[in-house]
């Protein structure tokens, strides 16, 4: 999101390096397509404006389904990756399939391990 591509390797190696195996990382990642504002997601163009605003930018994202792939040649493994639609059923929907509100579309969060 913030960092760049190098920054992310750069702190996953770090993590590898230095963490023993087991040890967990929880961290967020945003679509690739909202870098290139394809606007497929709910509330992309509201986060994409709210982001230039304060004066950052998109520099870093995942393509959708790639995040195992990406992780794994770095030396992870996925403990749990929740989409927002996942996100939306564990803790915006109620018993009787009621929907209580959204997630941004563009975010995916993600527990993973060192292998």
């Amino acid at each position: 999101m913030y960092l760049s591509a190098q920054a992310v390797d750069n702190t996953l190696a770090f993590i590898r390096k230095h963490s023993a195996p087991g040890s967990r990382i929880v961290f967020d990642y945003i679509y690739a397509s909202v870098l290139r504002q394809e606007n497929r997601y709910y509330g992309e163009q509201d986060i994409f404006e709210t982001v230039s605003k304060a004066g950052e930018g998109w520099t870093f994202g995942l393509e959708a389904g790639e995040v195992e792939s990406f992780l794994a040649v770095r030396g992870f493994e996925i403990i749990a990756h929740y989409t927002p639609t996942e996100l939306e059923k564990l803790y915006l929907t109620t018993e009787d399939g009621t929907l209580h509100g959204r997630v941004n579309g563009t975010h995916c969060i993600v527990l993973a391990a060192v292998k």
